[in-house]
C-alpha cells in the first residue's frame, strides 16, 4: 500500500530534476550566446545588436530574454520563419534550430554576402555553414567552423577561437 506513494513521489522527483537540468541547460545556453557575441566584431558594429531566432530550437525561450550584453549594448530578439526576408535584412546574428539539409543550403546561400554570424545548435559536427556550433550537455561546448567564419564577414577574437580548439582537444 505505502508503495504505490513512494513511486509517485520518485517519479515526480525525477521530473523536477528533469526539469530544472533543463532549466540550468538552457541558462547556461543564453550565457554561452551572449559570451560568443561579446567576442565577436562586424564590419559597421551596430549601436543596437539584432539576434534572430529561427526554425525550431530547444532553447528559443531562453534567448528571447535576452535584453543586453555585458558591455551595455543592447541586444533586440525576434523570432523569424526561414523564408523570411527579415532573416538577411534585420539580423546581425541567427541563432538557428533544426533544419533539414536542403532547408540549411538554402538559408547559407541567402545569407551570403551579409555580415551575420550564425549559430547552431543542432550541428554536432559543425562542417555545414555555421560559424558556431553548440553541444549542450552538463556543459555547452562549440565548435567552430573557420570556412564558415571567414565566409560570413565578421569577426571573432582569436582567444574564442582557441577555446574551441582547447575544448576539442581535451574530448
Amino acid at each position: 500500500m505505502w508503495l504505490l506513494p513512494l513511486c509517485c513521489m520518485l517519479a515526480l522527483a525525477n521530473v523536477a530534476v528533469a526539469a530544472t537540468s533543463a532549466k540550468i541547460r538552457s541558462d547556461m545556453v543564453r550565457q554561452t550566446v551572449l559570451d560568443i557575441l561579446s567576442y565577436t566584431r562586424w564590419p559597421s558594429e551596430p549601436a543596437t545588436l539584432r539576434l534572430c531566432v529561427a526554425a525550431p530550437t530547444a532553447y528559443a525561450a531562453s534567448l528571447l530574454t535576452i535584453r543586453q550584453q555585458a558591455n551595455g549594448r543592447p541586444v533586440d530578439v525576434h523570432r523569424y520563419e526561414l523564408d523570411d526576408e527579415a532573416l538577411f535584412r534585420r539580423c546581425d546574428v541567427i541563432y538557428l534550430g533544426v533544419l533539414t539539409p536542403e532547408q540549411r543550403l538554402a538559408l547559407f546561400e541567402r545569407l551570403h554576402g551579409h555580415a551575420i554570424l550564425s549559430i547552431s545548435e543542432q550541428s554536432r559536427e559543425c562542417i555545414a555553414d555555421a560559424v558556431f556550433c553548440l553541444q549542450a550537455g552538463e556543459r555547452v561546448r562549440f565548435r567552430v567552423n573557420l570556412d564558415a567564419l571567414a565566409r560570413s564577414g565578421v569577426r571573432v577574437h582569436p582567444a574564442v577561437l582557441k577555446l574551441a580548439r582547447a575544448d576539442e582537444d581535451a574530448r
